[in-house]
């Protein structure tokens, strides 16, 4: 086999650490199965963290924002918040994690560039102030990077402003307001609607027996633990899943391992035939996932080698013991 699952898996475990158990968080299939590392770290990987770990997360965010709330009103902003990241669909990794706090700034003049140049320098006065946080980082010059601790979590600072769709404008309906997000690095600003993006990543699962969300676990789970850093956002690999057709997706989770070709087939595509890849619509339908930013399709190259390494060896395994990809794995309780 190309790796050592039984390093991957101790990686996963760091993942799923509870500091107050003082040990890992594990469905009871890790431990029942009798299956081999690489399929245990397969399929433990797609499993859905306990809820209750993102209510510690929230309160971390919420003392954060409020923190960040009272020294920006001393300031003279007329700021919104809302928020945004894996925990808001469920897909996360992380036992603690990961949630983006969305700063909006209200009150917009004709420059806002400015506006968001400034924004972000103040954030970032009043997080380096904050001695209880073991990091603070900007970066990628879009959004703040905070290491929290107690639990130790990743949150993400995010300014930005309103963008107002015209089905907004007519129904009022949050799930179709749209923010703009600032890269400095590149000098881009990327607007998109990220609410209705996380109600259809939701919708989208419930009708396909979780199979989604399951998938998107594991890409993340292959970027966390790739050598070679894979630079894809968690909206990203969402939005790129999205794209397999309902219809494909709606398979027993006992069967979920078969979807796996197909998910290789996409990222193939997608990293190898650039007009789709400039095309692909995220979930809303109203922006293109990757428009604007060709470097992103060498980070789907990495993912796609990632997954076809893991495949590879998924079938060797299954081969020895007589079954195919294709072949029912039974591994949680349905």
């Amino acid at each position: 086999m190309e790796h050592d699952y039984s390093l991957l898996v101790e990686n996963l475990k760091g993942r799923r650490y509870d500091e107050a158990l003082r040990e890992p968080v594990l469905s009871d299939a890790f431990n029942q199965s009798g299956y081999s590392d690489c399929l245990k770290y397969t399929l433990e990987s797609m499993v859905e963290i306990d809820p209750s770990y993102a209510y510690k997360v929230y309160a971390n965010s919420r003392r954060i924002h409020e923190t960040i709330g009272k020294s920006l009103r001393k300031r003279g902003y007329d700021i919104d918040y809302r928020y945004q990241g894996a925990l808001k669909t469920y897909s996360n990794i992380l036992l603690y994690g990961d949630v983006e706090i969305i700063i909006i700034k209200k009150n917009v003049s004709d420059k806002p560039h400015k506006d968001m140049q400034t924004l972000a320098m103040d954030l970032m006065d009043i997080l380096t102030k904050d001695t209880s946080f073991k990091s603070v980082d900007y970066s990628d010059k879009t959004r703040i990077r905070i290491t929290a601790q107690k639990p130790t979590c990743e949150i993400d600072v995010l300014p930005s402003l309103w963008v107002n769709s015209a089905e907004f404008v007519k129904t009022k309906n949050e799930i179709y307001r749209g923010i703009a997000e600032f890269d400095f690095a590149h000098k881009k600003v990327k607007k998109y609607l990220p609410f209705l993006n996380i109600a259809r990543i939701n919708s989208r699962d419930q009708h396909t027996n979780g199979n989604l969300k399951s998938l998107s676990r594991l890409l993340k789970t292959l970027r966390a633990d790739t050598h070679d850093k894979i630079n894809l956002r968690d909206s990203e690999i969402n939005s790129i899943l999205y794209n397999i057709p309902e219809v494909e997706l709606s398979i027993s989770q006992n069967k979920i391992l078969s979807l796996l070709p197909k998910v290789s087939v996409l990222l193939n595509k997608l990293s190898t035939d650039t007009k789709y890849f400039a095309s692909l619509l995220s979930p809303s339908e109203k922006d293109r996932v990757f428009g604007g930013r060709p470097e992103k399709q060498q980070e789907i190259r990495k993912l796609s080698t990632s997954l076809d390494a893991l495949i590879a060896d998924i079938k060797k395994d299954l081969s020895d013991n007589d079954k195919s990809i294709d072949s029912e794995i039974p591994y949680l309780e349905n």
